[in-house]
């Protein structure tokens, strides 16, 4: 007998066993008056944008490397804000609900 096929007679088990068991109406909404639903933290989305940051850093650094035709101060700049804008967009998550 394999896991997963363990797991199927577990699951079919418990279903059988609790069939008939049902919660009070009332039941999810005192669970949810009891649990408090703290302030998400910031750090996850800062630590995010500092990561993509410096994938696309090395990505940059690499270009500067591989094509030194930047004899234009602005290449540089619109190289540098396609590093920067795509870390903040990927690394930071604008006002996101938390999931439940």
């Amino acid at each position: 007998m394999d896991e997963e096929q363990a797991l199927r007679i577990i699951d079919e088990e418990l279903e059988a066993a609790l069939a008939g068991v049902a919660a009070p109406p009332h039941f999810a909404e005192a669970v949810r008056r009891r649990v408090r639903v703290g302030r998400v933290s910031p750090l996850p989305e800062i630590l995010d944008s500092i990561g993509w940051a410096a994938v696309l850093a090395i990505i940059f650094a690499l270009l500067l490397w591989l094509a030194p035709m930047a004899q234009s101060p602005w290449w540089l700049v619109g190289l540098g804000s396609a590093v920067l804008i795509p870390a903040l967009y990927v690394g930071w998550r604008w006002g996101g609900e938390p999931t439940e």
